[in-house]
């Protein structure tokens, strides 16, 4: 079975009414493809030195450091994102939490024990492909007053992946298989490129869903961005975008859905 890795992210909610998670899900093999061409990025924006040497660009691609000076470097990272969509080398799907919905807020979705519900909603439902899963969170995605049992949401995941996989492989294969779920690691994003760049496009989804970009104060670099990572969503022939208090996109590539508690059934 292929391997595939998810590096998942949440916007820092702060009295929002949207939260947003999001990951992207990338083969295992295409991996250093993808770093090479961030790679290659940094190096076009690089600098040379005082003693000639070239330095590559070498700050962390992050929504809240886009700035004027620096827009051109994260409009290069939103078209190599989106080259990647298009290759089909990277998948994007981003879970929509609306903390105003009571249904949301009466099961603690929000905090604590909730928050490890809207990971696994965000790993499973987005998981098509029978494989060999590596879990990447960012760090800072577990924090110590959330309680994020790790453990608990491997042991999870991988009873409800295997359910839902094991039909649909060859019967000769589930004799003796092996756990879909390998790994759930918090990594640092300052060292992972593909964490960064799913926070600068989950920034411009959360900029755009919470309506900051009407802020009088709004930053013109963030709107500016906002609006090109916009065009290129809508302008994809697999994207669409419609909504009134919210935007959903529904494609194999990229999809941003907005998560409904189920009342009548328990999450596992």
């Amino acid at each position: 079975m292929k391997i595939f890795h998810i590096y998942s992210d949440e916007s820092r909610h702060k009295n929002e009414r949207f939260l947003l998670l999001s990951g992207i899900w990338i083969e295992e093999a295409k991996i250093k493809i993808a770093e090479a061409e961030i790679a290659a990025l940094r190096k076009k924006h690089g600098y040379i030195n005082s003693l000639g040497q070239h330095i590559d660009f070498l700050g962390e691609f992050k929504w809240t450091k886009v700035s004027t000076k620096y827009l051109s470097v994260y409009k290069g990272i939103t078209d190599i994102f989106f080259n990647w969509v298009d290759k089909d080398i990277v998948r994007f799907n981003v879970l929509l939490v609306d903390t105003q919905n009571p249904s949301v807020t009466e099961y603690g979705n929000i905090r604590e024990e909730g928050y490890f519900k809207l990971l696994y909603q965000l790993y499973y439902h987005n998981s098509k492909i029978p494989g060999i899963y590596k879990i990447y969170p960012d760090s800072i995605t577990n924090p110590v007053q959330a309680r994020v049992n790790l453990d608990m949401l491997h042991k999870c995941l991988e009873k409800s992946l295997r359910r839902k996989f094991t039909p649909l492989l060859n019967p000769q294969m589930t004799e003796n298989l092996p756990c879909f779920v390998k790994n759930i690691l918090p990594v640092d994003s300052k060292h992972t490129p593909l964490i960064q760049v799913a926070d600068v496009i989950m920034g411009a989804l959360g900029y755009l869903q919470n309506e900051l970009y009407r802020v009088p104060l709004a930053k013109k670099a963030k709107v500016e961005l906002m609006k090109y990572i916009l065009e290129k969503i809508v302008l994809s022939g697999a994207i669409q975008i419609k909504g009134k208090k919210y935007y959903v996109a529904r494609s194999k590539k990229f999809n941003i859905w907005l998560f409904r508690p189920n009342k009548k059934t328990s999450l596992f």
